[in-house]
């Protein structure tokens, strides 16, 4: 079973994460400590002007997720599977005369390709391709940060169930900053939130959601804050399952051990949540150039008991 992974999988391990996301215990990771900084991202070392109707070539590294979700051959629901950060480089390129787009993530070998005959639609916030089984959407919700999802789907045997495992890959592109002068008011971000996961067997795929949130960063002390409710819905009935506060930490003796920006514009924390027993981190960047938008990534385990396999990802892109 997926048991109190590492919060945040290298990219050594996500193949074990698709090959072996269901209760077996191939290919364990080495876990990282919650109260452990992750690894920030790095945006591409030159501004890129997104456009879902031009070409453009973007990289980042340490902007990824991936969830995996499971259908039995023999019938039933899609349930959830399992889900990971993921640490390491990935590039999107798209590009026309003739129409293509590239889309290399951490855990492959190759870059998966779609054609212009692929293409399925556009509008103002997503460009999407399709092929058989796989799925490629570029999502630019304002201007400066980019996310993109592969979906594909699998022949896989959960323990001895026989059926069909659909992992989606979620890469971040960012713009870097480039002023140099001090944040001297607060900011404030507002957005929405993709997020996945819940207890891997159980939760039925599309159950989960969050609401549109705002995130500041705080002029005294540079500090993130906001709060990430996890919805379930559930013949109806929505509850949360889980409550995230971004926000400033310290230690015993009273050191900052995350939830502020740093010089490069980044900012990594840890994420508890003891009414509903979870914990993890996060990490994520101000992009563009005077600081328009922001990101960030999180993951967190449940911490209930050591048979707790709860687990969720997401993302965050917010704009002022």
């Amino acid at each position: 079973m997926l048991r109190k992974y590492a919060l945040f999988i290298g990219v050594a391990a996500l193949g074990a994460l698709v090959t072996s996301c269901g209760d077996d215990d191939t290919g364990t990771p080495t876990p990282t400590p919650s109260g452990t900084a992750t690894p920030t991202p790095t945006p591409s070392q030159s501004q890129v002007e997104f456009d879902l109707t031009q070409a453009f070539t973007a990289q980042s590294t340490n902007a990824n997720t991936i969830a995996a979700f499971f259908t039995p051959n023999a019938g039933g629901e899609e349930t959830f599977n399992a889900a990971s950060r993921v640490n390491g480089n990935a590039q999107v390129a798209l590009a026309f005369s003739p129409e293509s787009v590239n889309f290399f993530f951490p855990d492959r070998t190759d870059a998966v390709t779609f054609s212009g005959s692929d293409f399925v639609g556009v509008s103002g916030t997503e460009r999407t391709y399709a092929r058989g089984d796989e799925k490629l959407a570029l999502e630019l919700p304002f201007e400066h940060t980019l996310r993109v999802q592969y979906e594909e789907q699998l022949a896989f045997t959960r323990n001895t169930v026989a059926g069909t495992l659909r992992p989606v890959r979620t890469a971040l592109f960012f713009n870097p900053v480039t002023t140099t002068s001090a944040i001297d008011t607060d900011l404030a971000y507002d957005g929405s939130v993709y997020v996945a996961g819940g207890d891997p067997g159980v939760t039925e795929s599309g159950t989960i959601s969050a609401d549109d949130i705002t995130f500041t960063i705080n002029e005294a002390d540079d500090s993130v804050s906001g709060t990430i409710d996890i919805l379930e819905t559930v013949n109806g009935t929505t509850q949360t399952v889980a409550t995230l506060v971004f926000q400033r930490t310290v230690d015993s003796s009273n050191s900052v051990t995350g939830g502020v920006v740093g010089t490069n514009n980044t900012f990594s924390g840890i994420l508890t949540d003891t009414t509903n027993k979870f914990e993890g981190n996060f990490a994520g960047s101000l992009s563009g150039p005077n600081r328009e938008e922001i990101f960030l990534l999180f993951s967190i385990s449940g911490n209930e008991n050591t048979d707790d396999d709860r687990r969720f990802v997401g993302s965050f892109i917010g704009k002022r």
